[in-house]
């Protein structure tokens, strides 16, 4: 059966306007770097008005600030008011406190025998499954599977390994607990998104069985923050700056190097992964981390498809249900899973 879901799509250069006067048109600084067939530009030319007005608001209350250690827990504050939501009628959901902490969401009618495991963003240092039920409430919902969020440590109490061991204990809790590895999907964004991709890493380095794919959604994969998106795109996301970046990943890898593999993937053996699903936007400043992502998967012999929507607030998918995108991200992304699950 012929897999829709690796097709190229579209000619990246005919895609996107620019973000703003003071700098080059973002599609245009991807479509220079992509062979040709490497990525799909998502099928939104225009980014909605809603999408709009989310990403003026990020750059007024978020964006300006210069970050400290003592505005961590301002950051986690921010980010549960700016991404809170309820989960979907129809989805119940299922504190979960020993042997591993986070929470389940279910459907009324899930699929027996496949799961989800969800990692939520937020630099490592921020955000929990309540942050981020928007997404992993949409998706038990359009995948009809239970969805297992972890609630993982946090930096700067709880650096690097800290994330990784928990993400490594969550993943063997569901395997213990009778799930088979190849009937259950990784998720991930952001932070999250780069922590799915080392605890695939990391199992690989184990011994343990690999999930049947992953779907990363603004994954940050290096924490060198050695993309040229860092400047090329300092205007134009709505979300960050360098010095924020910077001080995330310092904070994180504690004593550690940023470059190892196990914190930024980026750099480890991506051959042997199961099929990478990358949605990023050409705006943010970890679009870099997908760009290289995708063309380190593709030359290891890693089935990878790349996503690329136009002018986006980074993890836009935290905004299902207010943002057009953000619905529209999610429904693609677990539309691709079922379509590799039925291959």
């Amino acid at each position: 059966m012929t897999d829709p879901m690796y097709d190229s799509g579209g000619d990246p250069a005919t895609h996107g306007e620019p973000a703003t006067r003071q700098e080059a048109d973002p599609a245009a600084a991807v479509s220079a770097r992509m062979p040709p067939g490497a990525a799909e530009f998502a099928p939104w030319t225009t980014p909605s008005l809603q999408a709009r007005l989310i990403a003026r608001g990020l750059r007024r209350l978020v964006k300006p600030r210069r970050v400290t250690r003592n505005d961590v827990a301002l950051i986690r504050a921010l980010m549960a008011a700016i991404t809170r939501s309820r989960p979907l009628p129809g989805v119940t959901v299922e504190r979960v406190k020993f042997p591993v902490h986070g929470e389940w969401l279910r459907p009324r009618q899930p699929r027996r025998g496949r799961a989800m495991l969800y990692l939520h963003g937020g630099g490592y240092m921020a955000g929990n499954p309540r942050t981020h039920r928007a997404i992993t409430a949409r998706l038990a919902h359009r995948l009809a599977v239970a969805v297992f969020a972890l609630d993982y440590r946090l930096a700067p109490e709880h650096p690097y390994p800290a994330a990784l061991e928990d993400a490594v204990a969550a993943w063997r809790w569901l395997l213990d607990g009778g799930w088979r590895a190849d009937r259950i999907w990784l998720a991930g964004d952001s932070a999250g998104g780069g922590l799915a991709l080392a605890l695939m890493l990391a199992c690989k380095q184990q011994g343990l069985p690999l999930p049947a794919a992953a779907a990363l959604f603004s994954p940050w994969t290096d924490l060198t923050c050695s993309g040229a998106a860092v400047t090329e795109n300092a205007q134009s996301c709505a979300w960050f700056t360098a010095q924020h970046l910077d001080f995330a990943a310092r904070l994180y890898a504690g004593s550690h190097t940023p470059g190892d593999p196990l914190i930024s993937p980026l750099h480890g053996d991506l051959s042997g992964l199961p099929p990478l699903l990358l949605h990023v936007s050409d705006s943010e400043l970890l679009r870099d981390d997908s760009l290289r992502l995708e063309a380190k998967a593709r030359t290891a012999g890693t089935p990878v498809r790349l996503r690329i929507w136009h002018g986006l607030p980074h993890a836009w998918p935290n905004f299902a249900g207010l943002m057009p995108e953000g619905d529209a991200c999610l429904e693609d992304a677990a539309s691709a899973l079922l379509a590799l699950s039925a291959g």
